[in-house]
């Protein structure tokens, strides 16, 4: 069927170029010899669109690759007879045959010799280098790995489509291990409060006993227990912690302590943070009393626009908030007095889902003065900030191309209004004197225009009020989130213009970075041309500086604790910090795969009837197509053609 279609398609090229020369050009002499040119041009074209397999190229390093598992997974056992060691010894003999060897792991990376590669890679994954070795033309393929694949399903499709002959060749066996993949320790309101950390284990062997110590500063703090969870297989202990022995930002450190011998010990230590008796300053705060996927958009939004620390909480019980963020980020559930320390330090503080039935402690924080951005969900949460309203009126009102007057009408005219998804539940102002309104809307493109959001100054500082709901389905939809971006944008430098913010300062964007990860840093829009400075030790590893702002990304370090610096454009320090790179993996943690049920013998589905090399990895093609191009025309300007 599909050499079928590509006859079809041929014929109808050749048929093109044929009528082009007869009905669209000029009847000049010699024309009758230039349209089987062109049409062989766009055949060949075609041919290379569907890209068969040919027995031609001759056989190469090419037509032959060793795919090496660079992974820290391979560097479990003792030295010397680790699987990295046996493989990396097949590898340097295949290559001695002519084998082209690439190793994969987080990334693909070709070796002129495997004794230059280290196995450092934080996660297995095979799929990538599979799909680089076919469109490299490779025949037969050989896959040196100890088969902790992290995509054993992507590999098995890949497999599916391949055209080559892959063979597994497993290094190493059982490995005796348990590890630790993360640790988390809450925010505490005051030193002497007790605290939780939430250490997550996975491996041993089943009916062992895990023990964990947890460190404060250095000084051993707690100890923990919980049954060996298994291979492949994790499990959470929480630990109690006695009061802080400080105040600030203290770093939490949690150990494995495994009596029985353990073939891998990269994984037995994780690090953490945590703010006991403080807040960060001047961030984002965002609490949301209703779920919704508005929070969702908007406070990463909001990050990335002013360049400030961003938190969030959804209160899913009278005193009990969950924070927001990426499952990876987020911590344990805090209370009341943790969100309220919060909010005290927040630059900008957000308020979603206010409604008239709040309780006294939630109306405290739509009272509260300074800048801040309300979504209320009903007139009576638009009553709580002042704004007298009509009830919702229900219908999809469309944004209208037209932008009024506003201190954010520059930022709103980058982009195009039309054809926004329409927003929802629209509340009116009774009152509108000492609104401004950045944005227009209208009742299915037609009628009175409205304001979906208005701006005001009054006694207790900015505040930007919205007065529909629906503004994440801009950000949901790729094509259309630039809109999304600069109304907040617009808005976030409004609230903030003309305050200094005290935590508008250089920082790292995670206080632990996952290993092999780049190191990404905040720069609010004030700290452009700032700089900082890395070191490790006594050592300077990294020093950068910013000349863009937002979140800017700067090379991946090596596991370990860091201590930065960060500088003015004249020279002078200006703040500083510490963060840590996570020397733990997961990379442990999936089970062994079965090799037989993976190597191919025979081509996979994907492949062509003529068996061979892919056409696209030929050079004659391409050096045809620009010949026949050339040689038309050439024709062409002979017989007076343009």
């Amino acid at each position: 069927m599909r050499w079928i279609l590509f006859a079809l398609l041929a014929a109808g090229a050749a048929l093109y170029a044929r009528w082009v020369y007869r009905r669209v050009d000029l009847p000049v002499p010699g024309t009758r010899f230039l349209w089987p040119i062109r049409a062989a041009a766009l055949v060949l074209v075609l041919l290379l669109l569907f890209d068969p397999l040919v027995p031609w190229g001759g056989p190469g390093s090419a037509d032959r690759w060793v795919l090496l598992d660079a992974s820290l997974s391979m560097t479990a056992g003792e030295d010397g007879s680790t699987p990295w060691d046996q493989a990396i010894s097949r590898a340097e003999a295949l290559r001695a045959e002519g084998w082209r060897v690439v190793t994969f792991g987080g990334s693909v990376e070709r070796m002129d010799s495997p004794l230059e590669a280290g196995a450092d890679q934080p996660v297995t994954r095979l799929a990538p280098a599979l799909s680089l070795a076919a469109e490299g033309g490779a025949r037969e393929i050989r896959v040196l790995t100890d088969m902790r694949l992290e995509d054993e399903v992507a590999v098995r499709s890949a497999l599916g489509a391949l055209s080559s002959t892959v063979a597994f060749e497993p290094f190493g066996g059982p490995v005796d291990n348990a590890g630790i993949l993360g640790l988390e320790v809450g925010d505490r309101t005051a030193a002497a409060a007790e605290g939780t950390a939430v250490v997550e284990v996975h491996g041993g062997s089943e009916g062992d006993t895990l023990m964990v110590e947890v460190y404060e500063e250095g000084a051993l703090v707690a100890q923990g227990s919980t049954p060996a969870p298994g291979a492949g297989l994790r499990r959470s202990v929480e630990i109690p912690l006695p009061a802080a022995a400080a105040s600030g930002l203290l770093r939490y450190e949690a150990v494995l302590v495994d009596p029985a011998p353990d073939d891998f010990t990269t994984d037995d230590r994780a690090s953490s943070y945590g703010r006991i008796g403080v807040a960060e300053e001047g961030g984002v705060v965002l609490v949301s009393f209703s779920a919704d996927w508005e929070p969702r958009y908007l406070l990463p939004a909001l990050g990335r626009s002013t360049g400030l620390s961003t938190a969030g909480y959804l209160r899913v019980g009278a005193d009990r908030f969950v924070p927001m963020g990426r499952a990876i980020d987020r911590g344990a559930p805090v209370d009341s007095t943790a969100v309220r320390l919060a909010v005290d330090e927040a630059a900008l503080l957000v308020l979603h889902g206010v409604h008239g039935g709040l309780d006294a402690w939630a109306r405290s924080l739509a009272a509260r003065g300074g800048r801040k951005i309300v979504l209320p969900s009903d007139a009576a949460g638009a009553a709580l900030v002042d704004l007298s309203t009509s009830g919702a009126r229900s219908g999809e009102w469309y944004v209208t191309p037209d932008l009024p007057p506003s201190p954010i009408a520059g930022e709103l005219a980058a982009v195009t209004y039309d054809g926004l998804p329409p927003l929802r539940r629209l509340l009116v102002p009774t009152s509108p004197e000492g609104l401004v309104r950045p944005l227009l809307v209208q009742m299915r493109g037609g009628g009175p225009l409205e304001a979906p959001l208005v701006l005001r100054v009054g006694d207790e500082g900015r505040v930007a009020v919205t007065l529909a709901s629906g503004f994440w389905r801009w950000a949901a939809r790729e094509g259309q989130r630039g809109a999304y971006e600069a109304l907040w944008a617009g808005v976030a430098g409004w609230l903030l213009r003309d305050r200094p913010v005290t935590g508008a300062e250089v920082r790292p964007g995670r206080l632990v970075v996952p290993r092999g990860e780049d190191v990404d840093w905040r720069v609010p829009p004030n700290r452009t041309g700032y700089g900082v400075r890395v070191h490790s030790g006594e050592q300077a590893v990294l020093d950068a500086v910013f000349g863009a702002e937002g979140v800017v990304p700067t090379a991946a370090l090596a596991p370990g604790t860091y201590r930065y610096a960060v500088f003015a454009p004249e020279g002078d320090s200006v703040s500083g910090g510490r963060f840590d790179v996570a020397e733990t993996t997961a990379d442990m943690v999936p089970s062994a795969s079965d090799p037989d049920r993976l190597s191919t013998s025979t081509p996979g589905e994907g492949g062509s009837v003529f068996g061979g090399r892919p056409l696209r990895t030929l050079p004659w093609p391409y050096i045809m197509i620009i010949g026949l191009l050339c040689l038309e025309w050439y024709g062409r300007r002979r017989s007076g053609l343009r």
